[in-house]
């Protein structure tokens, strides 16, 4: 304590001054309208400098997550294109797919009738009718395209029907949504010699003309067989969701025409 007042005795002057400094510029920037907008205006600056360090930085330390999200999607492709019985060779030879990258900036999952909003519009390519992919799955289909946006039906939609096949079997289905988990779809209309399990992977198939052979839907969790139709259907959890906002792919069926004119009667 009495260094403390030995200190204040000796520089009494100098801390006498300093108080009277501040007091007056306080007084300043409060009856200063001036002065108190350049302090603010200080202060604004120096906060937005401060955000954009900080933002930097969390977008450094998030680099490791986005990094093992691309890892997982080129080796899922990797492994995709290793495997001819999977992936579509036309597909591959004659560019038969056209890739545009979006974005989801809006979506809805607790409807019966739900819909993605893509940040890509006419004036990029995207048309009504082509399908919508994310890095983990399908995300659903083209239904109205303005210039600047498009809207898409979901596989969460009362109206979406994707033809699926097992991995393991090779039988053909069709994925639908009947409401319920936003999460959970119905894979139907598939033969009892099926043999459907829990664990099998359903992808999307060549019969499709919207998406290329190969694309991940789900994966079965649940299976009931109907003896009286000779069929049997499966709950599938959905790959990643669309209930998020999320990075894109809309894909363009260049031989679209030449392929459904061979299914017309």
């Amino acid at each position: 304590m009495r260094n403390v007042l030995r200190f204040i005795l000796r520089y009494r002057l100098i801390l006498l001054l300093l108080t009277f400094q501040f007091g007056g510029l306080a007084l300043t920037y409060r009856d200063s309208p001036m002065h108190t907008s350049m302090y603010w205006s200080s202060v604004l600056e120096n906060q937005a400098k401060w955000n954009a360090t900080r933002d930097n930085w969390k977008g450094y330390f998030n680099l490791a997550e986005s990094n093992q999200s691309l890892q997982k999607e080129n080796t899922r492709l990797r492994q995709l294109l290793s495997q001819p019985g999977i992936r579509s060779l036309n597909a591959v030879d004659s560019n038969q797919f056209e890739w545009l990258s979006a974005e989801v900036i809006y979506s809805t999952s607790q409807l019966l009738n739900n819909v993605l909003i893509l940040n890509r519009g006419s004036k990029d390519g995207i048309a009504v009718g082509q399908g919508v992919l994310s890095s983990e799955g399908v995300l659903g289909v083209v239904s109205q395209a303005s210039p600047h946006f498009a809207k898409i039906i979901s596989l969460l939609h009362s109206e979406s029907r994707i033809s699926g096949v097992t991995m393991r079997s090779g039988h053909f289905g069709t994925v639908v949504w009947h409401g319920g988990a936003a999460n959970e779809l119905e894979f139907e209309d598939i033969p009892l010699d099926a043999q459907m399990q829990i664990g099998d992977t359903v992808v999307t198939d060549a019969r499709s003309a919207i998406f290329p052979e190969g694309w991940p839907i789900g994966w079965v969790i649940a299976v009931e067989s109907d003896s009286s139709s000779y069929t049997q259907s499966a709950t599938l959890k959905m790959w990643g969701g669309v209930s998020r906002q999320q990075a894109a792919y809309v894909v363009k069926n260049t031989l679209m025409d030449e392929q459904q004119s061979l299914l017309a009667p």
